[in-house]
This record gives C-alpha cells, structure tokens and sequence, in this order.
C-alpha cells in the first residue's frame, strides 16, 4: 500500500507518494484528545486583494463565452509562533469534520467532503460535490444547478470507459459541518483490468476543481491565478499493487512548512456568479480549517 498526494497540475512537480513500513488503524478522537489553541497567530495575508483581482478577470472571460465554468482559488497565509502539528491538526479534523476524509500527507493536511474515485472489490464510485451555500434554500438558483451540472458531466464522461454499467442515484443535498453542497453520486462495476490509477488519470482534474471546458479553464486558472496551488484540489488517497485504492481530492486544507500555514478555499465561477456571495464560500470553506488551527 502506499499513500500518495499529487499537484492539481499533473505537469508540474511536487506529487508525494510514501510507502509506508507498517500500516495501522485507530479510532477516531474526540476534540478534547487533541486540540490545543494556537497562540500568537497572524493572518499574514488574507488574499482578498489577490482573489478580487482574479474574480473579475475570471467573470469576464465568462461574460464573454471564452469557458462555461471556471474555479478560483483564495489562498490565506498564517504566520504561526511555533510550527504547528500536523497530527494534532488532523486529530481535530478527525473530530469536527467526522463525515470527511481527513487526511495528512507530507505538510498537506485538511478534511475533504469530495471523493474524486474509489476502485475496491470490483466496484468504481465517486461523489461530486458542486453547488455550496450554509443553506439549502441558496442551493435551489440557476446558478448553483449549472455549476453542479458541469461538473457532473465531466466526471460521467470520466467514468464511462471504466464501468459496464453506471448507477446514477437523483441529485441531493449533503451537509458537511456548516456547509450544505449540491451532490451526485456515481457507482458501477469496473471493467476488467482497469486500476484506481487508470480512473485518476483519466478523471482529474473535474469541472468541480477546474472548470468546463477543461483546457480553457486552466488555461484561465493559470493566468489569473499568481501562486501555484500546488498539492491543493490534487487528488489525495492511498492504492495497492492489486490497482485498489480511494482518492478524495484535496479540499479544505492547508500546507503546514516551517512556522506559517498557507490555507486554500476554492469556488466555481459561472455566468451570473455575484462577488460577496463567492467570496462567502470561500469564508465557509476557510472555517474547518482555521478551527482547527485554533483561530475562530
């Protein structure tokens, strides 16, 4: 088995993979087991200014047709008094976020909602997140069903050649601590010979991290977007030698190094898409992680 963490730009450097000696699982904490407050923390940079800058070049090239749909990052740095622990980090996410995949791989950590794919026991499955708000009634726009639509599409398209058959349940509504997502749930038999590694490659990166038409979104993201986001939306899980394995990608979370953490909130653009509201759900979607940090 071996655990792996790969960039959001499959042509750029920095994926992790880590084969581990020993293997062994724990029950889960609870807050109390491990949460310690962070003091003397400093939001060093908020990236609103950044995130505005990229919001209205983003906005035109949708005003203009050039994509349908694009996802915009607002990267956060925190200055820190001490390095902070990645395993204490995880252990709270473990506790607030129980509905997640936590996860903690080489600096990255945080608590994902999305299941990119899973490939176990013959099976394929994947869940795609697309559409947020604190409330379900904000959910039920025009804005929030094309946002979810495109992303929907792109990950059926991804699985088609992987599944001989593809279950497709009606669309819900999933609530992860205070955030409320539009969801669609995917499941079939694998096809013969076909791996975990083989449905990544194939599906990363969805309309949920990038956007639709996938070229032309990253093409956007690059230009707008000044600091890379490096492991950040990437797919992040764990594969066997058999080709098994569970990949969520890499959502609500942060990049622990010596002393500051950078924290990463995303949200899909599309036509109609109104600045305080995106910039709310960036908010929301900050909140998991800056508990965590100790900074409510």
């Amino acid at each position: 088995m071996a655990f792996a963490s790969f960039t959001f730009d499959p042509s750029v450097g920095g994926s992790v993979v880590i084969v581990p000696e020993t293997v062994s699982e724990t029950e889960g904490p609870t807050l109390g087991d491990s949460y310690r407050t962070i003091t003397n923390a400093t939001v060093q940079s908020d990236g609103k200014a950044t995130w505005q800058q990229g919001l209205d070049t983003a906005l035109a090239a949708l005003d203009r047709g050039a994509v349908e749909k694009v996802v915009l990052t607002r990267q956060v740095q925190v200055q820190l008094d001490h390095p902070p622990s990645t395993t204490a980090i995880a252990s709270h996410l473990l506790a607030s976020q129980p509905d997640c995949y936590v996860f903690a791989v080489d600096g990255l950590v945080g608590a994902s909602p999305e299941l990119l794919v899973s490939h176990r026991e013959g099976v394929i499955s994947s869940l795609v997140l697309a559409g947020t708000a604190p409330n379900v009634e904000s959910l039920g726009s025009a804005k929030m069903d094309l946002e979810h639509v495109l992303a929907a599409s792109s990950v059926r398209k991804g699985l088609a050649q992987y599944v001989t058959a593809l279950d497709i349940p009606a669309r819900t509504v999933l609530e992860f601590g205070e955030i409320k997502h539009l969801a669609t749930r995917f499941e079939g038999p694998a096809t013969n010979g076909s791996t975990v590694l083989d449905v990544l490659g194939t599906l990363h990166p969805t309309a949920s991290v990038a956007g639709a038409p996938t070229k032309k979104a990253l093409d956007l993201i690059s230009e707008i977007e000044p600091n890379p986001r490096g492991r950040y939306a990437g797919p992040v899980g764990w594969f066997n030698s058999a080709g098994e394995g569970e990949f969520a990608i890499a959502l609500r979370c942060g990049l622990v190094e010596e002393g500051k953490v950078t924290l990463y909130a995303g949200g899909g653009l599309v036509h109609g898409s109104d600045a305080s509201s995106e910039f709310a759900e960036t908010e929301l979607k900050l909140h998991p992680m800056l508990q965590a940090l100790g900074l409510e």
